[in-house]
């Protein structure tokens, strides 16, 4: 068999897909997802410290209702997936150092995440609808705005540096900086 460098079509199809996901409230993890917000809509300060930074991994993970959060065993690959709720729907509790039972994560409304899949997967379907017409005027050479929201994400991937609000990741990016800094200096001596 020969390799191959080459992308598959479908890898090189300038086509903007949906994700394929059955969950769109957990993205077929099982633990729903918090990063548009969309939880703090009904819970405001989940993953937020008391001044209302954004905090993630702060509070329980919400474990969703879908059947990525259940137990699954899989024939063909003799595989068990523990899953995070109970056959009975409970959520699954784990021992803490004092041996006390803390449940992994909590449980919200169904109707809520449901709210919260249907909301995104409506996002995702206007965004896909909106990118493939964008990627369709670019190619035929139209000149085209870059939406607000890509522009929001390449001045924060501009600005990586200060993304990192802990002191150690501050030092490793300050120490790689000053370690390329004085490669070039060496390289240009």
């Amino acid at each position: 068999m020969t390799l191959s460098y080459r992308r598959q079509s479908l890898d090189r199809d300038t086509t903007f897909y949906i994700p394929k996901v059955e969950c769109f409230a957990c993205y077929d993890s099982g633990i729903v997802t918090n990063g548009d917000a969309a939880i703090n809509q009904y819970i405001p300060d989940y993953d937020r410290t008391a001044d209302g930074k954004i905090n993630g991994g702060q509070d329980l993970a919400i474990i969703c209702h879908c059947k990525a959060a259940y137990a699954d065993y899989e024939s063909s690959t003799n595989k068990e997936k523990q899953g995070f709720r109970e056959s009975n729907g409970q959520v699954k509790t784990t021992e803490t150092l004092r041996g006390d039972p803390q449940p992994i994560g909590i449980t919200m409304e169904k109707e809520k995440i449901r709210q919260i899949h249907l909301n995104r997967q409506a996002a995702w379907k206007n965004t896909c609808q909106e990118m493939n017409e964008l990627r369709k005027k670019r190619i035929n050479g139209e000149k085209v705005e870059t939406p607000y929201y890509i522009q929001v994400v390449k001045e924060n991937l501009s600005n990586i540096g200060n993304m990192f609000s802990f002191t150690s990741e501050k030092a490793i990016l300050e120490s790689m900086k000053e370690s390329n800094d004085k490669n070039k200096n060496h390289e240009t001596s």
